[in-house]
């Protein structure tokens, strides 16, 4: 059962709608939703509009009522308060129902504009609503049987935020579960911004970017009588930190960031060393615990990556890594690609095959 109320706001104009107004307000009544309108704003004038805007976002859907009358003219705009608010609504992006009179001409005279200049703003405006999928009526009866319809609809396809009785909003274990996320949101905020300043001040000083950086790279055979190769490569940085960044935007654990780096130190051996490599059996690529604490304080140090923050099981011993905000754009511009690039014309071989 959906316990939820929705605001409705409804746009007409006043004296000539007054039956249909009703039976719209009923309606949303008889469905247990909370109509509101310009019988809110009696006096309903420029002044008023900053409460109207108010009341209008705080809606969960808007109805409009177009008939005979174009409603009074706002001076300084030449529109009127219905098409003022409609033209809210739509701009706010509020779902709109529309409700268009079917027989303009059968409308009696005292309900209808006599002035030809009124008359064609109405007949822009009507045209304006009707460019959105609209329902037509032809009666007030009638159309409180629409709008219970169409309501029924929208809700449907698109609910809305909706009202709920407060003793029924929380219960104590979700004020509680509310409380502890913002007590972490603050944390993280605290993190974010000392991530954001790094743990060095001045960072310019320290190596990265295209800099050179040489580490080492085991490769080992998973049988014990066989002999590993152990060679240095030369990368950069930001080399290293392209490749081995994308495992842990949404954190990742540090031994499968290890793994990238160790595969990045391979593609990007000397050839030589790349043969030598290639001709370990079933070779398994490593970093060592010092040249991989290198990188790791090296990145933390500019502000790119840092200790994960998600819940793990208590059983889960591995330790895990996130990228920072600065990390996360810093990846972002090395791996977008640019403008007139294939990125799946270069097709990068493997370097570790089994003998």
């Amino acid at each position: 059962m959906d316990d939820k109320r929705y605001q409705v706001f409804v746009s007409s104009t006043y004296t000539d709608l007054t039956d249909e107004r009703a039976a719209v307000i009923q309606a949303i009544l008889r469905m247990d939703h909370l109509p509101a309108g310009m019988e809110m704003f009696p006096s309903a004038d420029e002044g008023q509009w900053a409460l109207i805007e108010q009341v209008i976002d705080q809606s969960d859907y808007y109805i409009v009522v177009v008939a005979g009358r174009y409603g009074s003219v706002i001076d300084a705009e030449g529109i009127s308060f219905t098409e003022k608010e409609y033209d809210y609504a739509v701009k706010s992006k509020i779902p709109v129902l529309g409700f268009v009179h079917k027989d303009p001409g059968s409308i009696p005279a005292n309900k209808t504009d006599m002035d030809p200049a009124v008359q064609e703003l109405l007949q822009k405006f009507r045209e304006k609503v009707q460019s959105k999928p609209v329902t037509f009526f032809e009666s007030p009866a009638e159309l409180g049987g629409l709008v219970v319809t169409s309501l029924l609809q929208a809700i449907k396809k698109k609910p809305g935020m909706g009202w709920i009785r407060g003793d029924q909003a929380m219960t104590v274990e979700q004020q509680r579960e509310i409380l502890a996320l913002r007590e972490q949101v603050a944390a993280l905020r605290e993190e974010k911004v000392a991530a954001e300043s790094a743990l060095v001040e001045d960072v310019s000083k320290l190596a990265q970017g295209d800099e050179t950086v040489t580490l080492w790279v085991e490769v080992e055979s998973p049988s014990y009588n066989q002999p590993s190769v152990i060679e240095f490569v030369e990368t950069t940085w930001d080399g290293v930190f392209r490749d081995v960044a994308p495992e842990l935007v949404d954190e990742g654990a540090e031994v499968d960031a290890r793994q990238r780096l160790a595969s990045h130190l391979v593609i990007n051996a000397r050839d030589e060393a790349m043969e030598r490599m290639k001709r370990v059996p079933r070779g398994q690529a490593k970093v060592h615990d010092d040249d991989w604490d290198l990188v790791k304080t090296q990145f933390r140090a500019l502000g790119l990556i840092d200790n994960g923050l998600k819940k793990r099981p208590v059983n889960d011993s591995n330790k895990y890594v996130r990228l920072t905000e600065k990390g996360d754009r810093h990846l972002t511009a090395l791996i977008a690609v640019p403008r007139g690039i294939d990125p799946n014309s270069i097709v990068v071989p493997s370097v570790l095959a089994d003998n």
